[in-house]
């Protein structure tokens, strides 16, 4: 089984808004909601590759209980560990025929220690009988990086743990016994303050975040594909040619590629090419977290792998 958290979950709102132009009066063709956060996004396309999985979130307020609604309407398993505070809305604005989308995401409610001890013993509970635990997005006002990298060291030992996050808590995570680091190119160079403009230089740095802690890095690259790395060698996986609607929810779709092929035994760089297949399939849709398996499939087939290096 795989578990994930979203430590700071949302109410994921799209709207679909042709000719959409800023400083404009424009209408909605479409709204959809759904439970959003990248934990639950990660949980909705672990769903879609029929893997058995169990989200936990904090969830509070009248938006919460609708995060949770919309959830078990999909049929995702989610556990709300309830707090004080209103969960967060985030909304995505979607015209299908430009190449962006405009994002806005709410910042979230604050979590008092004791909301955060309650998650941590959710967390230790659930991970006891897992294979995966999964940790993806943003941290909400009130946990520090600290409180999540002491979450990462009380998970038992038995359950592998993948981070997807930035900034202050990906730094906190740097050096934590990780089975996988999932992080764009631009999260690295931020990481450790430097310039990666090539892929020697994307793989000379992730491999010096191997010397640290996480046994697997994969460090997505958009149109580009990713690069994979382990202390076997690393690898480039190549991205198919799309035309992208949303890529909104596609570093969620690779990472639960990845973790999803990795539980069944997959070696790194075929989990890779899945993941990437994933996040390519979730592009061609609107909604984050959400793809054609058949796409993925055939994404997957097509991918090429090519060795760098041992």
């Amino acid at each position: 089984m795989i578990v994930t958290l979203t430590p700071n979950p949302a109410l994921d709102r799209t709207l679909i808004v042709p000719g959409f132009r800023l400083g404009e009066v424009t209408r909605v063709r479409e709204r959809s909601d759904a439970a959003g956060g990248k934990g639950l996004n990660v949980t909705r396309a672990l769903h879609t590759l029929h893997a058995p999985c169990l989200a936990l979130a904090p969830l509070g307020g009248p938006t919460g209980a609708l995060v949770a609604q919309l959830a078990a309407a999909e049929g995702l398993t989610l556990q709300g560990i309830p707090i004080r505070g209103e969960t967060r809305t985030c909304l995505s604005v979607t015209d299908p025929s430009a190449p962006d989308q405009l994002v806005i995401n709410e910042v979230g409610p604050t979590i008092s220690p004791g909301e955060w001890q309650a998650v941590h013993t959710a967390v230790r509970s659930a991970c006891e009988p897992a294979d995966w635990l999964t940790i993806s997005g943003s941290l909400p006002p009130g946990v520090s990086p600290a409180d999540l990298r002491a979450l990462i060291d009380a998970v038992p030992r038995r359950c592998a743990v993948a981070v997807d996050t930035s900034g202050a808590p990906l730094n906190a995570c740097l050096d934590a016994p990780l089975a996988l680091l999932k992080i764009n190119r631009e999260e690295l160079a931020q990481a450790l303050a430097i310039s990666l403009d090539t892929e020697a230089e994307i793989i000379a740095a992730a491999r010096t975040i191997l010397g640290r802690g996480p046994r697997a890095i994969v460090v997505t690259l958009g149109a580009r594909g990713a690069l994979a790395l382990n202390a076997s060698g690393a690898w480039h996986i190549s991205a198919p040619a799309i035309v992208a609607v949303s890529p909104v929810g596609s570093g969620d779709c690779t990472l639960a590629g990845l973790v999803h092929a990795l539980a069944g035994g997959a070696s790194l760089p075929d989990a890779a090419a899945a993941g990437v297949a994933c996040g390519s399939a979730n592009a061609l849709e609107p909604r984050a977290g959400v793809f054609v398996l058949a796409d993925a499939r055939r994404f997957q087939t097509d991918a090429h792998i090519r060795v760098i290096g041992s």
